[in-house]
């Protein structure tokens, strides 16, 4: 599937974070602690002090901004094999977004004094993966930018789709309308607008309770060429 797609255009950058060969942690687990978070359960909080990362084993993470009024953006949903907290540690700062578990999940947590003591003395591969996670957040962020400046919203949601396709290795999204609308700072109206639209022209098919990707290929061919399915009613949040 993902090779033939990737063939007619390179893979998005998306706001999902996961590593495929998180297998390299195996040998420093001894030096962190297990952590089991339940569903929809608060990991860290505004203000919260952040004294050392996590390395995400199982389950999905959410972090999300939010207003003064209440305003919730979420920025990026983060899977097995992703870092959590090493913006706030290395940079000596309190946390600022809302992070909770999207489901259960489970995670090793590893102190600010194993990190820069061992972590980064010992492993140079866990500290390139440490870089590469935190390089992944810049490019989700200026990403984010770009695309809501000179993109359609078919060609957002599409190329997101597209690539959540590529990294996750499958057709299936077990997401909902409303969290990709934060995702994408969109109106879930509009999301739900569009991806019916995508539906009615074959990209998409047919589910109630997740998105599935007709064809990988067809839709890359579609993000390449400039059209763009009739959808009504486009509005950001």
């Amino acid at each position: 599937m993902t090779a033939v797609a990737a063939e007619l255009l390179h893979p998005p950058i998306v706001p999902w974070i996961e590593s495929k060969n998180q297998e390299i942690w195996d040998k420093a687990l001894h030096l962190g602690r297990k952590v089991v978070w339940k569903n929809k359960s608060v990991v860290q909080a505004p203000d919260d002090e952040v004294n050392s990362i996590y390395l995400i084993r199982q389950g999905v993470i959410k972090v999300a901004a939010a207003s003064s009024e209440g305003l919730q953006r979420t920025l990026w949903l983060m899977g097995p094999g992703s870092i959590l907290g090493e913006a706030s540690l290395f940079s000596n700062r309190r946390n600022s977004h809302h992070i909770s578990a999207m489901e259960e999940c489970v995670a090793y947590e590893f102190s600010k004094q194993v990190v820069v003591g061992e972590i980064l003395v010992r492993y140079p591969d866990l500290a390139e993966a440490l870089l590469t996670n935190l390089a992944n957040k810049s490019y989700i962020m200026s990403t984010q930018v770009e695309e809501s400046a000179f993109l359609s919203v078919p060609q957002r949601l599409g190329r997101f789709l597209y690539g959540l396709c590529l990294a996750r290795n499958s057709r299936h999204l077990p997401l909902s309308h409303a969290v990709i609308a934060e995702l994408l700072g969109l109106h879930r109206v509009t999301v739900s607008n569009t991806v019916s639209a995508l539906k009615r022209t074959g990209l998409l098919e047919d589910h109630t309770h997740e998105i599935v990707v007709a064809d990988i290929n067809a839709l890359a061919a579609f993000l390449i060429s400039d059209e763009s399915p009739p959808v009504p009613s486009f509005r950001t949040r």
